[in-house]
């Protein structure tokens, strides 16, 4: 049997959701929001396969580091100075800045075998599972 709350409109704090309201940064449509780096992870037998969406980002400006079983990708993308024309600048949309992504594997990682490769925007990690992270089964004595 699940549990109902009553509402009660003398608990309530009206004007604490209006303040909340006006100071909250307005956001339409997703925009101001922090960039993301879009992944996918599976899990091929004794390795992990890793791609994240790095659109417009040159591999020299990429990082992969790798701890045990976290990896860590970095990228920055410099803003590109551009030439006015006549007129001022209606909508400004494309990222330019640092962003990061971690990801926790269920076991460790071969720092040693693991390769990166940058395609089309696309960065794609093969990495191996450590040798010691295999399961196993415990005999009991």
């Amino acid at each position: 049997m699940s549990r109902l709350t009553q509402y009660s409109p003398f608990s309530s704090e009206p004007f604490a959701d209006v303040f909340q309201a006006f100071l909250r940064p307005i956001r339409q449509n997703g925009e101001d929001q922090a960039p993301r780096m879009d992944i996918d992870v599976t899990e091929a037998g004794d390795k992990y396969v890793l791609k994240a969406d790095v659109p417009g980002i040159d591999k020299k400006d990429i990082t992969v580091q790798i701890d045990g079983n976290t990896v860590m990708i970095s990228a920055n993308k410099e803003k590109h100075s551009e030439t006015k024309e006549a007129g001022n600048v209606i909508r400004q949309e494309r990222f330019w800045g640092q962003v990061q992504r971690s990801v926790s594997l269920a076991s460790p990682i071969d720092e040693a075998a693991a390769k990166a490769v940058c395609e089309n925007g696309v960065l794609t990690l093969t990495l191996p599972k450590s040798a010691g992270s295999r399961n196993k089964t415990l005999q009991i004595e």
